[in-house]
């Protein structure tokens, strides 16, 4: 199994920056992702997303998620996330957002079996590093066919596949079924990563125990606690929350500029989530364009 670590960080759109996996390895070495990427946007010599297949300066593992249904942009998109220094390239056929439905890419391709195999042969062919795949249990409740497609994806040469336990009609809604995922662990001899509702050591046990998974993949637990990787797989947590913050905001101010400080506003929310007097944190955070100012928020309020 080309993982090492059980624990993985999931690909998440304005959350898994560089900045944000910076913080993630003060803690641990396991796998982390980058946020999901336009192949189109990449073959079009986005700036923007050019920079979002940034990874130097970067310890440890590194994976790369493409989103995407044309073939040969997915293909070129591929080979430049390797030469970028990808550990691993995992194709987003999971996500439900309605842009990526109406473009046939993301969750679309649940209903497309044919040309999501395409995809994951195509790219098999022009890369060396692991080809990995997201993707949920199905279209909706009345069509789960996840033991099917993912006996067809290994057919085409994916080399692991992560399954969040809900459909895309269930969005981030309603809780995981995580027996569908030992049923595909069942048939299917490539590592099945589980994902879904696992926010800490209690609920990573017992999804490990129910799916018999290869791994985890951690996602909306890591907002505001990128430490929360380290805590699952054991390790006892010391932070300075005030420092690290600072830390963090930092990051963000020298790889976005001034618009790091707009980004940084979710960032500060979702640390001060746990908290007293957060509603009223929140909303100075988020009306502050001063960046000097929002420093002295983050002082005082951590």
């Amino acid at each position: 199994m080309f993982l090492k670590n059980k624990i993985i960080l999931a690909p998440m759109a304005g959350v898994t920056d560089k900045p944000f996996r910076q913080m993630v390895r003060h803690f641990s070495n396991e796998l982390l992702f980058t946020e999901m990427i336009s192949a189109t946007a990449l073959c079009y010599h986005s700036k923007e997303t050019a920079k979002m297949l940034d990874l130097s300066n970067e310890t440890g593992p590194i994976g790369v998620q493409l989103v995407g249904s044309n073939l040969k942009e997915m293909s070129q998109a591929a080979q430049m996330a390797e030469q970028a220094g990808a550990a691993v390239l995992d194709i987003n056929m999971g996500c439900p957002v309605k842009k990526l439905i109406k473009n046939s890419s993301g969750a679309a391709l649940i209903k497309d079996p044919y040309l999501a195999c395409q995809i994951v042969e195509n790219i098999k062919k022009v890369i060396s590093i692991p080809v990995t795949v997201k993707t949920r249990l199905g279209w909706d409740e009345t069509t789960i066919d996840i033991v099917k497609f993912a006996k067809k994806l290994q057919n085409a040469g994916a080399d692991s596949l992560t399954i969040h336990a809900r459909t895309k009609a269930q969005g981030y809604r309603r809780k995981v079924d995580w027996s569908w995922i030992r049923k595909v662990k069942e048939v299917v001899s490539i590592p099945i990563i589980a994902n879904g509702d696992v926010t800490d050591q209690k609920t990573a046990s017992a999804c490990m125990e129910q799916t018999r998974s290869d791994g985890i993949m951690i996602a909306r637990a890591a907002m505001g606690k990128p430490w929360v990787l380290a805590e699952i797989s054991g390790e006892t947590m010391n932070i300075n929350l005030k420092y690290f913050i600072e830390e963090h905001f930092d990051r963000l101010m020298a790889y976005y500029g001034h618009k790091g400080l707009f980004i940084a506003r979710k960032h500060l929310a979702w640390y001060a989530r746990e908290k007293s007097f957060v509603a009223n944190f929140r909303r100075k955070v988020y009306a502050e364009t001063d960046e000097n100012q929002m420093r002295s928020l983050i002082k005082d309020f951590f």
